[in-house]
């Protein structure tokens, strides 16, 4: 795992599935969703979800750079936009608690097959 990444001691739920690379990282329990980044991790109730939706990038990666790191977005494959009534979000500074968020995210179908088990969500086709 990612030595930037911010671990957080307390979480709720049982842990299902965990997903890491270098520029990202998912975790799920029965109760959250925590997204790691370098120096951030963004922390979600399953129940705060208001609504997952398939999102389309365009077509040409896009990279930019901050003064710590490079992103790019060819990281993942099925990307989803999620949007949330409240997030907590960690950083070396400390904890900000925001309301009406929306992230857009690549998850792998199992752990999206995770996030709908106990999120309480429906799949619309």
């Amino acid at each position: 795992m990612n030595s930037d990444f911010i671990r957080l001691k307390n979480m709720e739920g049982e842990l299902k599935f965990t997903q890491m690379n270098n520029s990202y990282g998912f975790s799920v329990t029965t109760k959250e969703l925590v997204f790691f980044k370098p120096h951030l991790t963004y922390h979600l109730f399953l129940h705060d979800i208001v609504s997952m939706v398939p999102h389309t990038l365009d077509k040409t990666p896009i990279s930019f750079h901050t003064k710590r790191e490079a992103v790019h977005t060819t990281f993942g494959s099925h990307y989803y936009k999620i949007s949330v009534k409240w997030a907590r979000i960690v950083s070396r500074s400390g904890i900000v608690e925001k309301e009406d968020m929306e992230f857009i995210v690549p998850l792998s179908s199992k752990m999206l097959a995770y996030i709908t088990q106990y999120s309480g969500l429906f799949v619309i086709r």
